[in-house]
């Protein structure tokens, strides 16, 4: 597709949907404004397709506004028949490993933060924060490429699937999906590797991969452990230059490399800790979480009721393998199970600490909300670069959405996804009219003795709808 194509698609569809219909142009006006067709793909002198690979990723971030959720559904659709793109040239871009997911996300997520950014909106009073979190990816297929058993935190049972990590960032208003790795864990029974039989696993899709390839690099991550690849995220991110104060995490990434990390980014790590083994030098004494909890509470001074977050609370500041700490113990009642909340800050109070830290349930949002409107974990092809494609596609789709979110009147994106089904449905109603009214202009010619294209003429001529005509400019193309 052209670059005269490329624009040809966006102004059709604006030019026939009036302002009203903000979802579709706001969201619109962000893709266009991240200029996709300049986005740098790996060279590949073979690729086998008459549109590049620019054109191929327009189409799949289209998708969502269209109400199209997987390659099959494409086909059935409108913007079929503005693009013309066969399933085939979809699968086998999902399918390329010589792509980098990784820098084509990077390159979307630097355009929307530079958007952001120039835009004045953001809330400097508020903390900007990177969060890290994991979730599962559920599949169905046994056969599919690395697929193993992972264990589901949630449901507490071990799930067919892969364990997703993501790195997030939040700007004060908007959260944005900047990084991921997918996961598999071999399990503890070495009768079942990966949790599967030895012949479901001799059965599982295999595809050979040229050394040093993105998809390679992928594939190597699988079997990595999740703190080393949110650390390698973290510092990706710095190198990119992302500007954050705090990075958020939940209890099972607190740990002594990952606050170094952090610490050596020149940001501050908030987080919920485990009350474990680990030792802390409190009062010149090595102590674990409980045994400080239990010099706190001896001297009724070091605990108090917190009015405005209706909690008893209980500080410390420690050093924890020479990192300065300062420890938050916090529950509900005078009965209830005491929590550990951890910062690097030793300035801040209890009120920063738990506000910032809630901010932490933005990225469950955004698992949320990316499985339900974008398709996430929904990917049931078996080649494992189709899954790293598929996941990259999502987290931009769902930073595209966010952004246009931002700059309309939607407070969640639900009620976005809500006004583009409308603008879906008025388009497959518009196409529809358009083939009776063919057939009826084909009709009427014939009884007429009348060359068609003529009369299609003196319609136009006569007709004084600018909606009519926007019609038959929309389905000319």
């Amino acid at each position: 597709m052209s670059q005269h194509k490329y624009n040809k698609v966006f102004s059709e569809i604006n030019d026939f949907f009036s302002s009203q219909e903000k979802a579709v142009s706001k969201t619109m006006m962000v893709l266009k404004a991240l200029k996709i067709p300049e986005i740098k793909f790996e060279s590949n002198n073979n690729w086998p397709s008459r549109y590049s690979k620019q054109d191929i990723l327009l189409f799949m971030l289209l998708m969502p506004l269209f109400s199209i959720r997987n390659v099959a559904g494409y086909t059935r659709s409108v913007l079929y028949d503005y693009l013309q793109a066969g399933k085939d040239t979809l699968y086998r871009f999902k399918n390329e490993s010589s792509i980098s997911w990784r820098k084509v996300v990077d390159q979307i997520n630097i355009r929307v933060i530079k958007r952001i950014e120039q835009s004045g909106t953001i809330d400097t009073d508020l903390p900007r924060c990177l969060i890290i979190d994991d979730t599962d990816l559920k599949k169905i297929g046994a056969m599919i490429e690395h697929v193993s058993r992972v264990w589901s935190h949630t449901l507490h049972a071990a799930v067919l699937g892969f364990k997703g990590l993501f790195l997030g960032y939040w700007d004060s208003k908007t959260f944005l999906g900047l990084d991921f790795s997918l996961h598999k864990e071999e399990g503890k029974n070495k009768k079942y590797p990966n949790g599967l039989s030895k012949k479901i696993n001799n059965k599982q899709y295999k595809k050979d991969r040229a050394d040093q390839s993105p998809g390679r690099q992928r594939e190597e991550e699988l079997h990595s452990d999740k703190i080393s690849s949110a650390i390698a995220m973290i510092r990706r991110a710095v190198s990119r230059r992302i500007n954050f104060e705090y990075v958020l995490m939940d209890s099972w990434f607190v740990c002594q490399k990952m606050i170094q990390c952090v610490v050596d980014a020149g940001a501050h790590m908030i987080g919920m800790c485990k009350m474990g083994t680990a030792k802390y030098t409190f009062n010149q004494k090595e102590r674990s979480a409980k045994q400080i909890l239990e010099s706190l509470r001896k001297d009724w001074d070091n605990r108090r009721w917190d009015k405005q977050l209706h909690l008893y609370v209980a500080e410390a500041k420690v050093t924890y393998k020479g990192i300065p700490l300062k420890l938050f113990f916090c529950r509900g009642s005078k009965r209830g199970r005491w929590h550990l909340l951890v910062t690097t800050n030793t300035r801040l109070g209890i009120r920063t600490v738990y506000r910032t830290y809630a901010i932490r349930w933005s990225i469950e949002v955004f698992f949320k909300e990316a499985k339900q409107y974008f398709q996430l974990a929904k990917c049931q092809s078996r080649d494992f670069d189709a899954q790293i494609a598929d996941t990259s596609i999502c987290i931009i789709q769902y930073n595209i959405f966010s952004l246009a979110k931002r700059f309309s009147k939607y407070e969640t994106m639900g009620e976005l996804f809500e006004d583009t089904k409308q603008f879906v449905m008025e388009l497959t109603v518009c196409k529809r009219l358009w083939g009776f009214f063919l057939e009826f202009v084909q009709l009427l010619a014939d009884i007429v003795d009348i060359d068609p294209d003529e009369l299609m003429e003196r319609i136009l001529a006569e007709e004084d709808s600018n909606k009519f005509v926007k019609l038959v400019q929309l389905n000319a193309a």
